[in-house]
C-alpha cells in the first residue's frame, strides 16, 4: 500500500488530530501490549470505524509517519535470544529514526516479569556510538557499556498513530515493513499485511478497538519486529522454533515480492 493512497488519506481525513504533545494520559510509556497481525484489506473498515473513537497524530500536516530504526544486540544475540526462550525481564535496544522530521531516539524497551513494556529513550545523533550521554543512558538500563552492542539489523514502516485519551489508550498501525542486514544487504519487504499494536495500561477488551474486530476471525498474534526481522535475515543460523506460527500467519498474508521466501519451512 502506497503512502499517498488515496482511500486511506480521505478516511483519515475524518479524524480529529493531535499532536505528540496534547497526550498527558495516552502518552503509556509503562504498559501493556497487544498485537494483531491483520490483512491489508480489512485496513479501510478499521480506519473507517476507528474515527468515532480515536483522533490521529498529525506532525508538520501529515497523518501518516515514517520510521527507520536500527537495532543492536550482543555479538551472540543476547536480546533476541532472550525473546525466543520467552525469558521476562528482557531488553531490546534501538535507535529510532523519525524519517519526516529527522529526529533521532537512543531507545530500551523492558519486558518486565509482569508483562509490562516499559520504554526510555534519549535524543542522540547519527553516530549514537559516539556520544558519552549514550554511553551512559545504556549502562544505567542495561549495566553495561554501549560498546558491547552493534548493530544487528536495520528496517522501516509506514505508520498511523491513534489515541483515546479519556480511556486512555494508544494504536499504533504499522505497513510497509522492511529489513535489512546491518551491511545494508539482502533488503527483504513485507507486504499484504498491517500490524496493529494495542498500548493500555492494563489489559482490558471493553477497549472501543477490540469492538472493532469480528471477533471469531481476529486475534492477538504475537509480534516482535525485532526477532522477525532477526529470523528473516539469520534463518540459517538461529533457533527460531518459537516464532514459527507467526512466521507462517506472515507467509500466508505477505503478497508476492520478487519472490521473496520468508522462511524455510
Amino acid at each position: 500500500m502506497n503512502i499517498n493512497n488515496p482511500n486511506i488519506e480521505q478516511l483519515l481525513s475524518t479524524f480529529k488530530s493531535h499532536s505528540l504533545n496534547d497526550l498527558q494520559h495516552a502518552n503509556l510509556q509503562d504498559r501493556v501490549d497487544s498485537k494483531f497481525i491483520l490483512p491489508l484489506a480489512f485496513l479501510p473498515h478499521l480506519l473507517q470505524a476507528a474515527h468515532h473513537h480515536y483522533s490521529v497524530l498529525e506532525i508538520n500536516g501529515k497523518r501518516t509517519s515514517n520510521y527507520f530504526n536500527q537495532y543492536f544486540d550482543t555479538q551472540d544475540m543476547h536480546f533476541y535470544k532472550d525473546h525466543h526462550n520467552g525469558k521476562l525481564n528482557r531488553f531490546k535496544v534501538r535507535k529510532r529514526t523519525y524519517l519526516d522530521t529527522q529526529t533521532q531516539y537512543l531507545e530500551v524497551k523492558f519486558k518486565n516479569n509482569h508483562k509490562r513494556t516499559i520504554k526510555s529513550r534519549i535524543r542522540c545523533n547519527d553516530n549514537a556510538l559516539s556520544d558519552d550521554n549514550n554511553h551512559a543512558f545504556i549502562q544505567q538500563h542495561l549495566g553495561y557499556d554501549l560498546t558491547r552492542l552493534s548493530v544487528s539489523q536495520q528496517g522501516g514502516y509506514q505508520r498511523i498513530a491513534l489515541a483515546n485519551e479519556a480511556i486512555p489508550e494508544r494504536i499504533t498501525i504499522d505497513f510497509n515493513l522492511w529489513y535489512q542486514s546491518s551491511t545494508g544487504e539482502n533488503r527483504i519487504d513485507l507486504n499484504g499485511f498491517f500490524i496493529v499494536e494495542l498500548k493500555q495500561q492494563k489489559h482490558s477488551k471493553s477497549s472501543p478497538f477490540y469492538q472493532l474486530l469480528p471477533q471469531h476471525y481476529f486475534s492477538p498474534t504475537p509480534f516482535s519486529k525485532y526477532c522477525i526481522g532477526c529470523v528473516l535475515l539469520r534463518q540459517q543460523a538461529i533457533k527460531y522454533n518459537r516464532f514459527k506460527p507467526t512466521l507462517m500467519k506472515l507467509s500466508t498474508l505477505n503478497q508476492p515480492n520478487q519472490h521473496t521466501v520468508l522462511w524455510n519451512h
